[in-house]
C-alpha cells in the first residue's frame, strides 16, 4: 500500500468520524444513546441510565447554545451551523492536501502535517472568536446602560409605566446604541406576551453575561416588589454606572502611561541619543585620528 493509498483511507475515516459527532451533536435531543457505550453507577436501572446520558447531552447541548446566543447568534441553526465549521474546518484542509500532494512533487508528509495543524486551528479557532464576540458585545453595552437609565428615568418621572418606558428607551437608542436598542426591544415583545419585566430583564443579562444587567434587573425586581420609588432606584443605580465608568477609564488612562514608555524607550531615545551624541563622538574620533 503506498502513501496516497494510506492517506485516502485516513482521510475517509476522519471524515466518516466527524460526520458521526456532526449528527450525534445536532440531533442528540430527538433520542437517547446507545445503553451499552458507557458504565453506570452501581445499582442505576437501565431507565436512568438514559435519562441521565439524555440530561448530559442536553446541558451540553443547551451550554454551546448559550455561549452561541452571548456572541450575538440568536438563529435556531446556530448550534448547526457552529458544528459545521468545525468539521469543515478539519475535513478541508487534509482533502486540500491530498489534491496537492497529488497533482505536485510536494512531499505527502510535509502537505499532511500543514493540513493536520489547519485542522486543529480550524476546531478550537470558533471558541476563541465566540469569546471575541461576546466581550465586544459586552463593552458595547457597558458604554451603552449609563445613558438608556438616563432616558428610563426621564420617562419614568414623567409618568410612564415601565414597559412603555422601556419601548421608549428602544426607539431613543437605536441610532446612537443600536445592539442595546433591539435588545430593549426584545424584553418589550417578551412583556407583550404576559411576561414580568424583571424576569425579561434576566434573560437580557443572561443572553450578555453582563453583572451590570443582573443588577438592573434585581433593582427592579424589587422595586416591584417592595412597591418602591422606580425612578428613584433608577436615578441612584445610573449614579452607581456612571461612577464606575468613570474609574475604568481612569483605570485605562493609567495603564496608557505605562504602555506608551515602551515605544519610548524603544524607540524615541535611540534615536535621542544619536542625534545629541552623534556629533560629540564625531568630533572625538576625528580628534583620535589626528594625533
Amino acid at each position: 500500500m503506498d502513501a496516497t493509498a494510506f492517506y485516502y483511507i485516513i482521510t475517509a475515516v476522519i471524515l466518516g468520524l466527524g460526520l458521526f459527532y456532526f449528527l450525534t451533536t445536532t440531533h442528540s435531543s430527538k433520542g437517547s444513546s446507545d445503553s451499552g457505550s458507557s458504565p453506570g453507577k452501581p445499582g442505576e436501572s437501565q431507565f436512568h441510565r438514559d435519562l441521565r446520558k439524555k440530561i448530559e447531552k442536553n446541558d451540553q447541548r443547551e451550554k454551546v447554545r448559550q455561549r452561541l446566543v452571548q456572541a450575538g447568534f440568536y438563529g435556531r441553526n446556530a448550534i448547526f451551523w457552529m458544528t459545521a465549521s468545525k468539521l469543515l474546518s478539519f475535513v478541508i484542509p487534509l482533502l486540500v492536501a491530498l489534491g496537492i500532494s497529488s497533482f505536485t512533487k510536494t512531499p505527502l508528509n510535509v502537505t499532511a502535517m500543514v493540513a493536520l495543524a489547519v485542522g486543529v486551528a480550524g476546531i478550537i479557532g470558533p471558541s476563541f472568536v465566540l469569546d471575541k464576540l461576546k466581550a465586544k458585545r459586552q463593552q458595547c453595552i457597558r458604554r451603552a446602560i449609563p445613558d438608556a437609565l438616563d432616558i428610563l428615568s426621564i420617562c419614568l418621572e414623567a409618568g410612564m409605566s415601565l414597559p412603555a418606558a422601556l419601548a421608549r428607551v428602544s426607539q431613543e437608542l437605536a441610532t446612537a446604541h443600536p445592539e442595546l436598542a433591539l435588545e430593549l426591544a426584545i424584553v418589550d415583545r417578551e412583556t407583550r406576551m404576559g411576561r414580568g419585566v424583571g424576569e425579561s430583564m434576566r434573560s437580557l443579562a443572561d443572553r450578555f453575561d453582563l453583572e451590570e444587567l443582573r443588577s438592573m434587573s434585581t433593582v427592579i425586581v424589587q422595586a416591584e416588589k417592595y412597591g418602591s420609588s422606580l425612578a428613584d432606584a433608577m436615578d441612584v443605580f445610573a449614579a452607581s454606572m456612571r461612577q464606575k465608568r468613570m474609574f475604568a477609564a481612569e483605570t485605562l488612562a493609567q495603564k496608557a502611561v505605562a504602555k506608551i514608555l515602551i515605544p519610548t524607550v524603544v524607540c524615541i531615545l535611540p534615536a535621542l541619543f544619536v542625534v545629541t551624541m552623534g556629533p560629540a563622538a564625531i568630533m572625538i574620533m576625528r580628534g583620535l585620528m589626528n594625533r
